[in-house]
């Protein structure tokens, strides 16, 4: 997560479905895999929902807390009052490779409070770099009572279907999580500032450990969120 990205309609995507998960019984703890600086990429500029009423709909108290944020930046993003009560944050900088771990540990004791943990890699899940989660760490973030849940981008190099079959199988042989769903949306955005054309914008966000309350309420976003012009959510489950 960079300041860059901060308001994109992503965010507006991922926050309120972290708000529907979270609801007003689980504590959520979000770990930014925070990295500092602008990484030179056009990505963030998406802020065409402000104006857009079904956003408003689906959420109007993230929709005001997000259009009124006096910067864009991760920390005026923790201040805003768009957050389910008693949510934990961790923002340290993305570490080297060398201290990883010794930063692995201060983010599980920074969210030990959470019973709903999100993972806000630049990149998803995959290697041990600066833009990644890595599946060794899902797993230490496991334990009972607690689900996790990441974001992760779909590549292009296989159908979905085939690439959401590898990452459950994945995440069940390397983080040894038995129950998994992904939330797979697709948000069309102009293909620049005032355009006519549009490009797809594929945000997949997946749930390990997730219990019979939490499905049901990613069923019931996903079916909110179609409701937005442009906007497609299917739930993938693996039981």
């Amino acid at each position: 997560m960079r300041d860059q990205y901060v308001g994109d309609v992503s965010d507006v995507l991922k926050i309120a479905f972290l708000r529907a998960l979270a609801a007003a019984d689980r504590t959520l703890g979000v770990a930014w895999y925070y990295a500092p600086g602008n990484d030179g990429r056009p990505d963030g500029r998406h802020l065409e929902w402000r104006n857009e009423p079904a956003w408003r709909i689906l959420d109007a108290e993230l929709h005001a807390g997000l259009s009124s944020l006096p910067s864009r930046t991760v920390v005026a993003l923790e201040g805003a009052a768009i957050w389910p009560a008693g949510s934990i944050f961790h923002r340290d900088p993305m570490p080297s490779r060398l201290d990883r771990i010794e930063w692995g540990r201060r983010k599980r004791d920074a969210l030990d409070g959470a019973d709903l943990v999100f993972l806000d890699p630049d990149n998803g899940v995959g290697a041990e770099t600066e833009k990644h989660a890595t599946y060794a760490e899902i797993r230490r973030l496991r334990r009972p009572g607690r689900a996790i849940v990441f974001i992760t981008f779909p590549g292009r190099n296989l159908p979905h279907d085939t690439l959401i079959q590898q990452l459950h199988t994945r995440l069940n042989d390397e983080a040894d999580a038995e129950k998994v769903a992904t939330l797979r949306t697709n948000v069309s955005v102009p293909r620049s500032p005032g355009a006519i054309s549009y490009v797809q914008r594929q945000r997949w966000f997946t749930i390990v450990d997730p219990d019979p309350l939490l499905l049901q309420r990613a069923k019931a976003f996903a079916e909110a969120v179609t409701a937005v012009p442009r906007v497609s959510a299917k739930l993938d489950y693996l039981a």
